[in-house]
Parts: C-alpha cells; structure tokens; sequence
C-alpha cells in the first residue's frame, strides 16, 4: 500500500489532495532527542485522521542526549494519539555507541508503552547495525525507484520500502519521500497465534517484540507445520526435508497417516509425515519409486 512520510520539512498538506491520489498510511515526525517535537505533529495528525489515513510516528535517534530521555520525549507526544501503525525508531546516524544508544531506547520505550516497535534505516546504513535488532520490524530506505527489490540483510520482517526521496504527491507541496507498506506495518495485525494477510498466515510467539516462527518445522495444537524463511506456513505443497519428501495440506497442517491424491496421483504419508517410496504401505498396497500409487 501506498505511504507517505512527512515533517516540518514539508510545510503544509492537503490531506484531502494526498488521499485522492491514492495514499493510504502516513508516518508523521513525532520527536528527535530529548526535547524537540516536530512543529507540524498536532496539524499532521488531525487533519490525517480527519481523512481518514492511517497513520504512525517516528522518532529520529540523536548521539547528543540520553536513549532514554529520548524515548520518554517520544512515548508523551504520541501516548494521547492513536498508533495505527507501528511506531517507528529512526536511527541514520553515525556515533560512537549507537548500538547502546538504540537498544536502551527501546527498552525504555517498552517500559512505558505496550506498543510494537520497529525500526526505519538506509540499506547503506545496516553495516552500523547488528543482528541484536534483527527481529524488529523494518521499514527500509533505499532510493531505487522499485518498491519491495532489496537485498537480504539483518533483518528479518520488512514492513517498509521507502523507495524515493524525490517523489510527487499531490497534496504535497515539496518532492516527498513515497513508500510501499505490507499488512505488517499496522499496529492491530498481530495477535498472539494464529495470524493471517493477503500472503498466507503466520504464527506469532510475542505480539510486543512481533516474534513469529520462521525457516522450522513446528508443532502447534498436535499438527506440524513448516515456516518459511519469511514466516508464512507452507501450504498446498511439497517440501523435501532430510531425504523424505512431505506435503503441506490446503490447511497448512503437514499431511500424515493419510493417503492423498495429488495431481492426478495418490501418495501415502506416514506417521512422521514422510512420503513412503518404493514400497508397501501399513494398508496393503505397493507405492513406485516416486511415491505414486500402483493400481
């Protein structure tokens, strides 16, 4: 989905011009430091909401005051407002002791907030960054004008691309940074289980630090599931794993016990949920060398 971010840089926006030209969630600068508090927040917030956008807040990490001073700054300037999407922690600059600096952020933050938090960076900036952060969600800027291709990095959720600085919106009297935004970006789509979007459905461990299974088979509720490196449950496929082959079912449940016909052919899986290959099954009948059953 289509997404702005905006500050006292943008001066003043015609939220009415920037929804009708198809944009749907908007990050507001809330605060940097200690003390600053963008002079546009309370104008940008109303009005957006006014229209109707979705909408969440960031707070620009500086090397010059406490982490958690500055989490306090940022937690009472938005603690009155409603986060539609995660706030987000803006961390592009470069001092000595900037890990520190964002990991007690964001442990102060949890203190005082029962809000998500994630995390907004440069693709050039992550050598600065380690894997310590790696399961907040990102939202990734990266100026190559081609929403959502970017390459692997420390991370593993990306919510975000912010895909240009340059951008026109109407409504928006400067060129403007544009985004494209995933269902992960909104504060209300996780829950604790089972979750699901436009993708597929993921299982989620810890709704405040967005925890979810990923890249390993996992036991919920007596079935088995296999995750992908993305987080989503496999389903209506196969999957080859240690030497044997298994089948994720239209209801992501690993097929097991069962006979199943698949694409014009039927296949026994056992107990542990591996295909049987060249052989008899518990029920009497002979499989080929494929699995496939010989009638």
């Amino acid at each position: 989905m289509k997404g702005i971010d905006i500050s006292n840089n943008d001066g003043n926006v015609d939220f009415t011009k920037v929804v009708a030209d198809g944009v749907q969630v908007a990050y507001i600068k809330a605060t940097e430091g200690t003390t600053y508090a963008d002079g546009y927040l309370e104008t940008y917030y109303s009005k957006a909401k006014q229209e109707g956008l979705k909408v969440g807040f960031y707070h620009f990490l500086v090397g010059t005051s406490q982490p958690e001073t500055q989490a306090y700054n940022f937690y009472n300037h938005i603690k009155d407002k409603t986060s539609d999407l995660i706030p987000m922690l803006d961390v592009e600059t470069a001092f000595n002791g900037l890990m520190d600096y964002a990991l007690r952020f964001i442990a102060k933050f949890k203190e005082l907030s029962n809000l998500p938090i994630g995390m907004y960076t440069y693709t050039s900036f992550l050598d600065n960054l380690d894997n310590r952060l790696g399961d907040y969600p990102l939202w990734e800027a990266n100026y190559n004008n081609n929403p959502w291709n970017l390459p692997s990095n420390l991370f593993n959720s990306r919510i975000g691309h912010q895909y240009t600085e340059t951008g026109l919106v109407d409504g928006v009297s400067t060129k403007c940074d544009v985004n494209e935004f995933n269902d992960g970006v909104f504060v209300s789509t996780w829950k604790l289980g089972w979750n699901q979007n436009s993708t597929g459905y993921w299982y989620c461990t810890d709704v405040t630090n967005k925890y979810y299974y990923k890249d390993s088979w996992q036991q919920i509720d007596g079935e088995w599931y296999s995750f992908d490196s993305d987080g989503y449950a496999r389903k209506s496929t196969w999957l080859q794993d240690g030497g044997y082959w298994y089948y994720l079912q239209d209801s992501c449940i690993m097929a097991r016990n069962k006979w199943l016909w698949i694409d014009g052919e039927c296949y026994y899986f056992g107990d542990k949920g591996g295909m049987y290959v060249n052989c008899t099954t518990p029920d009497g009948y002979k499989v080929d060398e494929i699995g496939a059953w010989i009638q």
